[in-house]
Parts: structure tokens; C-alpha cells; sequence
């Protein structure tokens, strides 16, 4: 009958519980102790803080701050300034996604970026990876403590608690791998007919269910970082910068009309016969010739010029100055101004009429009275000056001139018109008249546009010209302008401002742009051309009457590149992560109280110097290098094979009770080289029975190697 292990625990070794466990030998001399062995104490041990505990904690922190640092960076990084999105978690939920500024790097012309949470992320996933092992080796303390208890009671029922030979090869692979292989092992050889396997004891089924947990966490960790990895991406953004602009009143980026030249409101000033700018001889001239040179620049787009016009063609093809040197976000880190600051604009609605007029004997526009155009073509005025020699519309075929109240008053030396002073001037849009010859080199049409009436290609139409103010809006990131608040100008200001264009400064300007298309594109539809360059032609010539006012609103915006990550699989990584935490914490409490007996061996120090044993460059400690905690060593019995197979290929060398309570599992093996310390595998005799397996060379009793 076998002795209860409880029965076997010693006090500390002395001379007579030597004798006591190995009876009265009468070869047993004082001072020289038997052959070693192991025997157990009543001294209990706990999980050893170093290798148990301090793992596990390690495994609850990691876990725990790889996703409470996820979310934190998350947080602390989310774009600020985004139009449309609040920073937080709970707006990142409610928009679905978290955006976030990554920063940049410059290597040259190159602005790189990284999405990081997805490093973090990818961290985390393998770290978890690597860390199941330490939560799998403190419940192979709790296993390995059940099991001792169990061992201890010596009734049938304690007995029947511990494994089987395969249960404890499936726990040796739960515990000590732990991976889908050994997992799904253990899972099918619970599935198995109750008639084909032993019953399940808790030891077992504890751990397979711990292990399947930990399984599932890790690869679903895995799962939720690749399913971040492959919705998270990149875009470039442009976001406000908090308190980038200080005073928006510093910032010129708005035009108005210089009043310092001239205040053409001043009440009581004549409206038509004598605004500001126009002397009997032309506009600005005299003192005020400077101004044409700057508003040229102005016209072709010089960028010395202090302000450019530019033409809106989803509003109706409005013309409006901006200011030059307004910097748009052309890379993707460059910082600009948003603003809305006040500025000048033209619109024109244009009608033309040549083929609703009618003809002379030589096919020539006589009179668009028929179209409503009674001042078409343009006649010329007897009450001021003589007539010139011929025909005015063969003479001077190119005109833009205004129209008020059905007049087109008085050319002076054939070139500036006058109106008289009872002429009112129109409160809102004012009319012009245009009759423009553009095929001035008698150029021959193969397919003549439908327009064509003549082989000068003559154009008579009748224009409503705006003159407006309003605000002009900016979107950097979009390098796009748009006019708001428009209005009219005051008649009196607008009197000045058409002063270039029924001064004739223009017209070949508009005649040059607006023939190069039609000559290139037949085809192409001049009303369109007109609506499109006569109001940038009229507010181009305005560049030298104009200067830069103050923005009413502006804000520093910025274009960095932003990672965009979706919330769903931030919280799934997030989530399992925490989980994970809160698994191993429930591990830990369950398993760091297990406690058990210690054992050690009886053998003396001299005999410690045996062959091969203890190891080299490692002694015994007399006070504690002997005593070793069973729970220990029942760790390393369900978490490393080697063991395992010390007990299988014993030494025979007297050191085996001592290898067998060794700290590394390394040692508790005899490891010999030549041929009798190497293993065969394949077809062996043990015994009568022959089966396939491992064999150890060994020395018989002839002192030869053979396969025992």
C-alpha cells in the first residue's frame, strides 16, 4: 500500500531522520550520508514573486497601457480647427472616425508622414502575442498546486482529480505552447465519445478553457489590427490654427477705390458731366497720367502689380480684384490665410443684335432699330464739331460707349464722349453700346459662324454692366474665391469707374482677346466671350484708382497630412485589450495564493562534486540551494517537456534525485556526448514487444554500445 505524501514531509535533515527514512543500515556511517534522494518538508512556499508573479503584472500593465496610450494619443492628437468636427470621444464616435495630425517630416521636396496608431496598434498585437505565455505559466502554478493537493489525499475521489498520461500530454501542450495545434488537440479529445477517453478532471478542463480564451483574445487582437490597418488611411487636410491671427484688420487683403485721388460721393458733386477723373480731354490724364501705366500692369496680369483680376465663372462670370501675393496651399504643409475682406467687381450681361439689324445695299449693319438698338450703329454728333470725311462707322468701326436714358451724347476729337448735365446717371446697372470689326485682315471663313453678316465680321450688341462692391471670400484649401454681399456701386462712383471704357483705353484689348478664341474656335458663342472679357477688361483698367484695405475676417489655415481611423476597429484593439487586462487580473488572483510543500535532497556537499553534476560554474548553497518548492517543480513539469524526459532517460549516475529538483530545466537532463548519450528513433525491442519509438545507446555489460 502506498504512503500518503503527507505522511512523508521531514523536518530539516539530521542524522537520526536520516536513519528514520532509510532504516538502520549497518553500513551507514556518521558523517556519510546513503545514496541522495528527494524528500518533501512541511514547509509551504507560495508562487515565487520573480518568475510568477511580477510576469503577470508585467502582462496586466502592458496590455492595459498599450490601450489606454492608443487612446490617449488619439485624444491628445485630433485635428483642431476642423470645420465640422469637435474634438473628443464622443464626437469621434458620433462622426465615425477619428482624425488625427500626424505631423511631418521634410526630406527635401518629400513631406512624409506616418499613420503611428497603426504602430501602436501593431505593438500591442505582438506583445500580447509574446506575454499569453506568462498568464499560461501562472496558471500552470494553480494546476500544478490542485494537482500536488490532490496527490496528498489519499482517498479515491482526491485521486481520481488528477489527469491521465494523455491528459497530462495535452496539458503539457496547453501550458507550455499553447497554440491552435495543441488547443484544437485538447478540444478533440474532450469532444471524444465519453466511452474513448477518461473522465475530465477540473485540472484539465481549466486550463483548456483559459488557454481557448487567451487563443481567442490573441488572434482577435490580430484580427481587429489588421482590420484597423486596412481602413485607416491618410488624407490632406486643412485644418484653422486656434489664435493664428491676431488682428485681422493688419492684414491688406482687401481693395477698394482710392479715395485719396478723389471723393467721388461727396454730395452735391455733378453726376454726369463732370466726374471725378474726366477732364474734357480723356480719363485721367494731365497730372493724373501715372494711373494708366499701373492699371496695364493690372491688365496683363503683371505680378508687380499690387492687385490681379480674376474671373468667377460659376458666378455669372464676375470679374473681381484680389490682392497679389495671396499664397494658396500648394503643398502639403503650407500655411495661408482664409479671410473675407471687401473688394470691387463687374458683371455684364451682353446681347448681341447684328442679325436682328438692317441691312444697306451693301450688306452692311444700317440701323438696329428693329432690335430695340435705335443708338446702332453709333452716329455721329453734327452740334459739336464737323463731321469727318466719311461714313463714322467706316471711319472709327470700333466703339464701346454708354448709354443713358437712350443718349449717347458728345465725342470730343472722336474719342471721349460727353453726356449733357441734365443727364441723371442710372442708380444700378448701366448700358453700353458696342460695335467691333473683327476680321480687320479680311480673313475669308471657310464655314462662316452664324453670326457672320459681313466680311468684316462685324459685332453690334448692347450690354447691362454691375458695378459692385461686396465681400470677397478666400478658401485656401481649395484655392477658391467666391463674391458675397454684393451691391451697386453709388452712381457717382460708377460714373468714374466706366471712365476707361467709353474712353476707348480698352477696346482693342477686348477685340484682340475676343478675336484670338473666335479664330481659333469658330464654333465658339461671342455673347459668351463678351460676358467674359469685358468685365475683366473694365476692372483691369481700374488698377491704378484702387488699393489694398484691410480683411474684416481672417483665420491662419494649414494643410498637414492626417490619419483617419475609423472608431469600430480603434475600439475592438482598445476593447480586447482591456479584456485581456481584466483576464489576466482574474487569472492572477486565482492563482497567486497557491502554495505548497518544498522539497530537497539528502545528498552532502562532498558528494556534490560527482561527474557532470552539479553544473559547471554553479555550486550548491547549503542554506538554500537545496530546498526547492514543489510548486516549482510542478510548474516545469506541466510547462516544459525536459522533465519529462529526465524521468524517461534517467542518468544512472547517482545525481538523478538531484537533477530532478533543479532550478533550470536545462539541468535536470544528463546531457553526454559520444555515442551512449545519443537517442535512435525508429522500430525497437523492449522486451518480447517490439514498437516504434526512442531509444538510448548504452554500454553492456561487455563494455560495448548497443541499442538498449
Amino acid at each position: 500500500m502506498d504512503i500518503p505524501m503527507s505522511y512523508k514531509r521531514t523536518p530539516p535533515l539530521d542524522e537520526d531522520t536520516i536513519a528514520l527514512l532509510y532504516g538502520k543500515d549497518t553500513s551507514y556511517t556518521a558523517g556519510q550520508h546513503p545514496t541522495p534522494q528527494v524528500i518533501a518538508s512541511t514547509k509551504q512556499k507560495r508562487v515565487p514573486i520573480l518568475t510568477g508573479v511580477l510576469p503577470t503584472v508585467l502582462v496586466v500593465f502592458l496590455s492595459a497601457g498599450l490601450a489606454i496610450f492608443l487612446l490617449a494619443w488619439l485624444r491628445i492628437h485630433q485635428a483642431q480647427g476642423l470645420p465640422g468636427y469637435d474634438p473628443g470621444f464622443l464626437a469621434a464616435i458620433r462622426n465615425g472616425t477619428f482624425i488625427v495630425d500626424e505631423g511631418y517630416k521634410e526630406n527635401g521636396e518629400v513631406v512624409q508622414a506616418s499613420l503611428r496608431a497603426l504602430t501602436f496598434s501593431s505593438v500591442a498585437s505582438h506583445m500580447i502575442g509574446l506575454t499569453s505565455s506568462f498568464l499560461m505559466t501562472l496558471v500552470a502554478y494553480r494546476t500544478a498546486s490542485q494537482w500536488l493537493a490532490n496527490s496528498e489525499r489519499p482517498s479515491e475521489t482526491a485521486q481520481g482529480q488528477n489527469p491521465t498520461p494523455v491528459q497530462y500530454g495535452l496539458l503539457l501542450g496547453l501550458l507550455g505552447t499553447s497554440n491552435v495545434m495543441s488547443v484544437w488537440k485538447a478540444i478533440r479529445y474532450t469532444l471524444r465519445n465519453k466511452k474513448q477517453r477518461s473522465k475530465l478532471p477540473s485540472m484539465f478542463v481549466e486550463p483548456l478553457i483559459i488557454a481557448s480564451i487567451v487563443l481567442v483574445l490573441n488572434h482577435s487582437l490580430g484580427v481587429s489590427d489588421l482590420w484597423l490597418h486596412t481602413t485607416a488611411r491618410s488624407a490632406i487636410i486643412t485644418v484653422s490654427i486656434p489664435g493664428g491671427v491676431q488682428d485681422p484688420s493688419a492684414l491688406k487683403l482687401g481693395v477698394a477705390f482710392n479715395e485719396s485721388l478723389c471723393d467721388p460721393s461727396v454730395p452735391g458733386a455733378p453726376v454726369v458731366s463732370q466726374p471725378c477723373l474726366e477732364f474734357a480731354h480723356g480719363w485721367a490724364v494731365g497730372s493724373w497720367t501715372w494711373i494708366l501705366p499701373h492699371a496695364w500692369l493690372v491688365l496683363y496680369n503683371s505680378t508687380s502689380a499690387p492687385v490681379r483680376v480674376i474671373t468667377l465663372a460659376d458666378q455669372n462670370n464676375t470679374a473681381v480684384m484680389v490682392p497679389n501675393g495671396v499664397q494658396s496651399l500648394n503643398s502639403r504643409t503650407s500655411m495661408s490665410n482664409a479671410f473675407k475682406a471687401p473688394t470691387l467687381a463687374v458683371r455684364s450681361d451682353c446681347k448681341i443684335v447684328t442679325s436682328a439689324c438692317a441691312k444697306d445695299q451693301n450688306n452692311y449693319v444700317a440701323d438696329c432699330s428693329p432690335a430695340g438698338v435705335p443708338y446702332l450703329p453709333l452716329k455721329w454728333d453734327w452740334t459739336h464739331t464737323s463731321p469727318p470725311a466719311c461714313n463714322f462707322t467706316i471711319c472709327f468701326p470700333n466703339r464701346i460707349f454708354g448709354v443713358i436714358d437712350g443718349q449717347t451724347g458728345t465725342f470730343v476729337d472722336t474719342t471721349y464722349q460727353h453726356f449733357p448735365q441734365n443727364v441723371t446717371f442710372p442708380t444700378g446697372a448701366v448700358t453700353l453700346g458696342l460695335q467691333l470689326q473683327l476680321n480687320q485682315d479680311n480673313v475669308i471663313y471657310l464655314e462662316p459662324p452664324d453670326w457672320v453678316v459681313d466680311v468684316k465680321s462685324r459685332i453690334y450688341a448692347t450690354c447691362q454692366v454691375d458695378f459692385l462692391q461686396g465681400s470677397l471670400n478666400y478658401d485656401p484649401s481649395e484655392n477658391q474665391y467666391s463674391l458675397t454681399d454684393e451691391a451697386h456701386l453709388p452712381p457717382n462712383l460708377t460714373a468714374t469707374l466706366w471712365g476707361p471704357l467709353v474712353s476707348q483705353y480698352a477696346t482693342n484689348r477686348l477685340i484682340a482677346d475676343i478675336t484670338g478664341f473666335i479664330m481659333g474656335d469658330p464654333s465658339v458663342d461671342p455673347t459668351l466671350l463678351l460676358n467674359a472679357n469685358l468685365p475683366r477688361v473694365a476692372l483691369g483698367m481700374l488698377g491704378g484708382v484702387v488699393e489694398t484695405v484691410s480683411a474684416t475676417e481672417a483665420s491662419l489655415v494649414r494643410q498637414g497630412v492626417f490619419g483617419l481611423y475609423p472608431v469600430a476597429p480603434v475600439l475592438c484593439v482598445s476593447g480586447i485589450l482591456y479584456v485581456y487586462a481584466l483576464f489576466a487580473m482574474f487569472i492572477f488572483f486565482t492563482s497567486v495564493s497557491s502554495k505548497s510543500y518544498t522539497v530537497s535532497t539528502t545528498a552532502s556537499p562532498k558528494e556534490d562534486g560527482m561527474e557532470r553534476y552539479p553544473p559547471s560554474g554553479r555550486r550548491w548553497n547549503s542554506s538554500e540551494g537545496r530546498e526547492k518548492t514543489a510548486l516549482v517543480l510542478g510548474q516545469m513539469w506541466l510547462t516544459d517537456p525536459l522533465p519529462l524526459v529526465a524521468s524517461v532517460f534517467t542518468g544512472k549516475d547517482g545525481k538523478d534525485p538531484q537533477r530532478s529538483v533543479a532550478e533550470d530545466p536545462l539541468d535536470m537532463v544528463l546531457d553526454t556526448d559520444g555515442k551512449a548519450g545519443r537517442l535512435v528513433m525508429g522500430v525497437t525491442a523492449v522486451g518480447d514487444d517490439t514498437r516504434f519509438g526512442l531509444k538510448r545507446r548504452e554500454r553492456n555489460f561487455r563494455g560495448s554500445v548497443e541499442t538498449l
